[in-house]
C-alpha cells in the first residue's frame, strides 16, 4: 500500500502522494476517503507526483481541491513536492522543472528554503475571462471595485482592499458567481503596509478562505508592481507566516521564497 506525506507551507495544508516510485492509482473517491477519516489532519489540496509528460519537465504533478475540481496550479504545493523530491532524493538535482497541467514550474532548494520562478500573462484567456480587459470594475453593493486579472499558470484576480474593505468570503463568492470568469477565480485582497511590504488575505476556488495562497502572492505581487508602482521585491504576510516575492517584469516572471515542512510522514493509505 501507498505511503502519503501531509505537509504545510504558510498554514496552507497538502496531501502529498509519490506515484513515480509508488504503484498508484487515483480516484476522486480518495479525496472525500481522506476528507472524511478523522485521523488524518485537515488539509486543502492533494498534489499526486507523476512521471513527466514533457520532455521539458522533471516531473508532472496534479493537483486537486477538496471538492474534486483540478487546479492549475499551488505554488505553496509545489514547495512541498520539491522538498519531498530533494529529501527522499527522487530528484538527483536542487533544482527542479516541474509539469502542472501546461504550466512549467521551476523550484530551487537553497539551504532550507524554496524559491519558486513562475511565469504570468495579462491575456484575457489566459485568466478565464469572458468578456473583460485584465483590469476591469464592477458595482457590489453601491461601491465601485477595481479588480486586477493575472495569471500565474491559475488565474487570480486582485483587489487593493484597503479602503473597501470588503468580506472575504462573501466576495470572494460573488466573483466565482458572477459570470466574469469562465472557471471561476482566486481572489486576493490586499493591505498596503509600506512600499515593501502588504498583508493579503486569499479566497481560492474550489475551498475558500485559506491560511495561504503561493500563487496569490505571486498574483498580489505583479498587481503590486505594476499596478500601485511598488517595489519589485515584496514581503507579503498572510495569517501564519511571511514570504518574500521579486517581480521580473521585463521576462514576465515572478519568484516566490519561503520553507515547506512535514505535518506527519509516511502514513499508509489504506483501501
Amino acid at each position: 500500500m501507498p505511503l502519503i506525506q501531509f505537509m504545510e507551507a504558510l498554514g496552507n495544508n497538502f496531501v502529498i502522494i509519490d506515484a513515480v516510485t509508488q504503484d498508484f492509482n487515483f480516484d476522486k473517491k480518495l479525496i472525500k476517503k481522506l476528507v472524511n477519516n478523522d485521523e488524518y489532519p485537515v488539509f486543502d489540496q492533494i498534489l499526486i507526483i507523476e512521471p513527466p509528460k514533457s520532455e521539458s519537465a522533471d516531473f508532472s504533478i496534479r493537483i486537486y481541491n477538496i471538492d474534486g475540481s483540478e487546479a492549475e496550479n499551488c505554488v505553496n504545493g509545489v514547495r512541498c513536492v520539491a522538498k519531498y523530491l530533494c529529501d527522499q532524493k527522487i530528484s538527483v538535482n536542487n533544482k527542479i522543472k516541474l509539469l502542472v497541467k501546461n504550466n512549467l514550474l521551476s523550484v530551487e532548494k537553497i539551504n532550507d528554503e524554496f524559491i519558486v520562478e513562475n511565469p504570468f500573462s495579462f491575456v484575457p484567456d489566459n485568466i478565464g475571462l469572458k468578456n473583460e480587459s485584465h483590469i476591469f470594475s464592477l458595482n457590489k453593493d453601491d461601491q465601485k471595485v477595481e479588480c486586477f486579472g493575472v495569471a500565474v499558470g491559475n488565474p487570480h484576480a486582485v483587489i487593493f482592499n484597503d479602503e473597501l474593505k470588503l468580506d472575504v468570503e462573501l466576495f470572494g463568492n460573488f466573483l466565482q458567481e458572477s459570470n466574469i470568469f469562465k472557471n471561476g477565480v482566486n481572489v486576493g485582497f490586499v493591505e498596503v503596509i509600506n512600499p515593501n511590504e502588504i498583508n493579503l488575505r486569499v479566497y481560492e476556488r474550489g475551498v475558500g478562505e485559506t491560511q495561504a495562497c503561493g500563487s496569490g502572492a505571486c498574483a498580489a505581487a505583479v498587481a503590486c508592481a505594476l499596478s500601485k508602482e511598488m517595489k519589485s521585491e515584496i514581503k507579503i504576510n498572510f495569517h501564519q507566516g511571511q514570504v518574500l516575492t521579486r517581480v521580473d517584469v521585463e521576462n514576465s516572471k515572478v519568484f516566490l521564497i519561503g520553507k515547506a515542512n512535514y505535518r506527519k510522514e509516511n502514513v499508509i493509505l489504506e483501501n
